[in-house]
């Protein structure tokens, strides 16, 4: 960098770099674009994320005003958005317009959220200096992706760590940091990369000189690192007791039904697919004795449990006694208000009876002899598609909700441990999305749960990458909080996760299965579980220290600059 000073808004800065031109900006924008989009599942090439964001902070680095920085971060966050979420729009089938245009909004919307991060980085670079800048720019960034995971409007799909998880050696240290360790680690690797960049681009080092050689090694260490602490914590792993009686064995269905046909068809024919893959996957008894069964998302695709059992819940509950074995299922679930003015604004209301109700999208465990089954609703929403962000303030807006069967649900009232009471197993449920929130699913294992399992339904969006990602991303789940994983999809793709993160018995994507595998029940508690995004949080402070920083420099000097005239007009 320039090391010649110069006055901006009153505080001295460095002087940047000579401005890359505009082709050339767009060019290394779009880098940093194709490099972050390639780093993330389907594809195997998480390192690129370890130098993807090189190319945007050299063109942001030369530029002193922050409409442009947002500019060239816009356009390298859309291509990171179009690689990475092109699934969203379900353009592979077409079959819905209201998915077409929401995944549209959101590859064209959400990159507007990374000028938080960016935003703050400019202003610590140009109030502090370069140096200040850089080391802002991981703690800013982090703590955005943590409180990108808090509200409603939340969407933690693209935290920078989800690209690691084929590198299984190198992130098991996120059982005491959680992703965002990762994140931050990816962060720090792009900083030291841009360093050597730098100074190679302007000439003052080669690559054969003893400081740029020394910038590349302590990259490397750095890079390595965690291979090391990786090896020996799965080195020492412990393989799946071979005893039946220290194991839990679970049985899923995944019988690749249509998504949009479900909702359409005879509910008591699903119902009856469901039972029959069930029986013969009982029969064939490869887990010589299964502990439960699991059905996907919405697999019950109407409202089954009441106050008073139906004959189709009563039904239901008899082959489950004929079973001997507990179920537990997705299915959607609704509180009806006795007094609708106790309803909250979101509810919807039954146009035949006029009465308010609540719809969930839940998951309930149904057990032999046990008549009255407890259920768990959904807590995490994907924004819009499933419910209006802040409903009961904007529920005037409940139209903007798809209409697929799963629109307009309510958020369920608590995180759920459920009871085996056969073996004395406890275990929660997440269900879809909610496995994108670090935080949310250690909750569940902080209140008791041995093992997790998750229920979806991932065949919205054909073989395009989205199935592929959200079956990635349970790895974390399962290493943050060394807890086995039983993830069942709908189409695909399900499969196991073992406390370390290597997954068995994967399923195939868009093929009928069924599949049966015996977890650990685990009690002890990783740091990650006990105190959760403690990393996020704490980057989340140190960023915006710096950015305090920042603008109480701008002000002191603007109070100088403000008292010096005053004292020399008089």
């Amino acid at each position: 960098m320039n090391e010649i000073g110069a006055e901006e808004g009153g505080v001295r800065t460095r002087q940047p770099d000579r401005e890359l031109r505009a082709p050339h900006a767009l060019v290394l924008a779009a880098a940093t674009g194709v490099m972050l989009g390639f780093s993330f599942p389907p594809s195997t090439l998480g390192i690129l994320a370890c130098v993807g964001l090189v190319p945007l902070l050299r063109v942001i680095g030369t530029r002193q005003r922050l409409g442009p920085v947002l500019w060239y971060t816009y356009i390298a966050m859309l291509v990171f958005h179009i690689i990475t979420l092109n699934w969203t729009g379900g353009y592979q089938h077409g079959n819905d317009p209201y998915m077409m245009v929401a995944g549209g909004v959101t590859m064209l919307v959400h990159p507007l959220f990374y000028f938080l991060p960016v935003a703050g980085y400019h202003l610590v670079r140009t109030r502090l200096g370069a140096a200040a800048g850089l080391l802002a720019l991981p703690m800013l960034w982090v703590g955005y992706e943590f409180t990108h995971s808090l509200s409603e409007w939340s969407f933690p799909w693209l935290t920078l760590g989800n690209s690691q998880s084929y590198d299984i050696m190198a992130i098991q240290f996120i059982r005491w940091t959680g992703v965002y360790g990762l994140s931050l680690w990816i962060l720090i690797l792009n900083i030291i990369a841009l360093l050597l960049v730098n100074r190679v681009a302007e000439g003052r080092w080669t690559f054969r000189s003893r400081p740029a050689l020394l910038t590349a090694l302590i990259w490397a260490t750095l890079f390595f690192l965690p291979r090391i602490e990786g090896a020996l914590a799965l080195s020492s792993s412990a393989p799946v007791p071979a005893i039946p009686e220290r194991t839990y064995a679970i049985g899923m269905v995944q019988p690749n039904l249509d998504p949009w046909e479900k909702w359409s068809v005879n509910g008591e024919r699903t119902l009856q697919l469901y039972q029959h893959l069930t029986d013969s996957m009982v029969a064939l008894d490869r887990c010589n004795g299964i502990d439960l069964i699991l059905w996907p998302e919405t697999a019950i695709p109407f409202y089954l449990l009441a106050n008073t059992p139906n004959e189709q819940q009563v039904k239901l509950q008899r082959w489950i006694d004929s079973l001997g074995i507990p179920l537990l299922s997705g299915l959607p679930h609704a509180v009806v208000y006795a007094d609708s003015a106790s309803a909250p604004p979101s509810a919807k209301r039954n146009l035949r009876t006029g009465m308010r109700y609540d719809s969930f999208n839940a998951a309930a465990l149904f057990q032999p002899g046990v008549r009255e089954a407890l259920w768990y609703g959904k807590m995490k929403m994907v924004p819009f598609a499933e419910r209006v962000p802040y409903a009961d303030l904007f529920h005037f807006v409940g139209f903007l909700q798809w209409g697929v069967g799963i629109g307009g649900w309510q958020i369920g009232p608590d995180t759920t441990v459920f009871t085996d009471r056969q073996t004395g197993a406890r275990f929660s449920t997440l269900i879809c999305y909610e496995s994108t929130y670090p935080g949310f699913v250690a909750e569940f294992v902080k209140r008791g749960a041995q093992m997790l399992s998750i229920v979806t339904v991932d065949s919205w969006w054909g073989t395009m990458s989205g199935a592929y990602q959200h079956q990635r991303f349970a790895i974390f789940r399962a290493i943050e909080n060394r807890r086995w994983i039983a993830r069942c999809a709908l189409g695909g793709i399900s499969s196991f996760v073992d406390p370390y993160g290597r997954v068995r018995e994967e399923t195939d994507l868009l093929e009928p299965a069924v599949v049966c595998g015996r977890v650990q029940l685990l009690n002890e508690l990783t740091l990650y579980t006990r105190y959760g995004d403690w990393l996020g949080e704490a980057c989340l402070w140190l960023g915006l220290a710096f950015v305090a920083g920042a603008l109480g420099k701008t002000y002191l000097h603007k109070r100088r600059e403000l008292a010096w005239q005053q004292h020399t007009s008089t």
